[in-house]
């Protein structure tokens, strides 16, 4: 990575980190416990630390980044931990408050979040989708949530059915962009539909399994995994078969739930391009299959997890829902540093390096990727050695980068820089 004239430096609040995603254009930086503010693609503070805003979540950061143009935080109104009020942000700069009756929500899924109101689920609450500027939509999936809060998790909408759970019967079905809904609620669990079958839980002889539906909803392969298997991709599911989550062999099946190969003891993952990542051996061997399930690729020797492999920490499930079994390609490469293994080399599809990390005879790590985001950028953390600019001789800073290696944004720790304009009611 190398600067340029067009390099633009921003300035962090002490002890600040900065989101590896951007999302609709907003950069995430987060400091504190659970305090964030946002920086546009411009590098100027839309929402600054001058504007006390927090996460829903304190743990999962994630639940606050923009998604279909809006954002759910925590709009602190007073010094008390408890003045505070959820609110909706937009990318220009302007807020919405929430009414007060709010009592759960979730995070912004495409311009939709689900809230429940009211203030005792013992009483009964009011479980409704919103839109972007607060107000209540689809009516036809509202319903009513008494004894305990059940499921607030927002669904994303895949091939027009969007995931839902019925507060009431406390089941899942699915419904389409508008709300209608298309698959009634029956399912214990359900997933996202994906080349045209979705998984889904019911009750078999007293136990828990998963199966497959199509779009009617009928269970087009039995129920019979205990756990949750991955998704369809070009017409193959990879899924476990064993009676818990640590005790368990894998193998594909095709979308009559037919075997298409024997069951092995490691772990397999979804197809992208006619290739597979699969962790062999347990934690000897990270490797890519083909098609055929034949190996062509062992990428366990480059692995740079501060000198010396480290196949299992690789995360084998999506890393922003561990219920999912499979990983995406983001920009069409892989950060292996995202799934938990090495400095960050990126990989293409069948396993060939792309971008690797960088490190000195020390063995530090100088440079650390992350996956491809918005803008096809990519957040890596570069330690300088002598670098002109900074005063430290030694100092690792968080920079955004394009592909051909230009410093697009970098991040400082300083104590002024990040207040920006005082955002407005909209």
């Amino acid at each position: 990575p190398h600067f340029t004239e067009q390099s633009k430096k921003v300035v962090l609040p002490k002890d600040a980190g900065v989101s590896s995603e951007i999302r609709d254009g907003m950069i995430m930086i987060w400091y504190g416990y659970g305090n964030v503010a946002f920086v546009n693609t411009k590098g100027e503070y839309v929402f600054g630390s001058d504007f006390p805003i927090s996460t829903i979540n304190s743990l999962a950061y994630e639940d606050s980044h923009f998604s279909g143009g809006a954002a759910l935080v925590w709009r602190k109104t007073g010094s008390d931990y408890d003045e505070k009020i959820r609110s909706i942000l937009y990318p220009d700069g302007t807020y919405h408050d929430l009414s007060s009756d709010v009592s759960v929500a979730s995070k912004f899924c495409d311009g939709y979040a689900l809230v429940q109101k009211g203030k005792s689920v013992i009483m009964g609450v009011k479980q409704v989708f919103i839109d972007k500027n607060g107000k209540e939509v689809f009516p036809l999936l509202a319903n009513t949530q008494t004894g305990t809060f059940g499921d607030t998790k927002i669904y994303p909408l895949t091939e027009n059915h969007r995931v839902y759970y019925n507060a009431a019967l406390k089941k899942y079905g699915y419904a389409d962009e508008k709300g209608n809904i298309v698959i009634k609620p029956q399912f214990d669990k359900a997933l996202s539909f994906s080349e045209g079958l979705a998984a889904v839980q019911v009750e078999v002889n007293a136990a828990k399994k998963w199966g497959f539906i199509d779009t009617t909803g009928k269970l087009v392969i039995p129920a019979k995994y205990v756990n949750a298997p991955g998704r369809f991709s070009e017409g193959k599911a990879a899924v476990r078969i064993g009676d818990s989550s640590y005790n368990y062999e894998m193998t594909y099946i095709n979308k009559k739930g037919e075997k298409l190969m024997e069951n092995v003891t490691w772990d397999l993952n979804t197809f992208h391009n006619g290739f597979a990542y699969v962790k062999k051996e347990v934690c000897d061997k990270l490797c890519v299959i083909n098609s055929e399930f034949n190996e062509v690729s062992n990428i366990t020797p480059q692995l740079t997890a501060y000198g010396s492999p480290d196949v299992c920490s690789f995360k084998m499930v999506n890393k922003t829902n561990n219920d999912l079994w499979g990983f995406d390609f983001p920009g069409n490469m892989q950060s292996l540093n995202t799934n938990g293994v090495g400095a960050g080399d990126i990989y293409s599809f069948d396993g060939s390096l792309i971008y690797k990390a960088q490190t000195t005879a020390k063995n530090y790590n100088t440079v650390s990727l992350h996956n491809v985001t918005e803008g096809g950028l990519m957040l890596c953390n570069i330690r300088f050695f002598d670098e002109p600019r900074f005063k430290e001789k030694d100092i690792t800073i968080p920079c955004f980068i394009n592909q051909q290696g230009e410093i697009v944004f970098y991040f400082q720790e300083g104590v002024e820089g990040h207040e920006g304009p005082i955002p407005v009611k909209k």
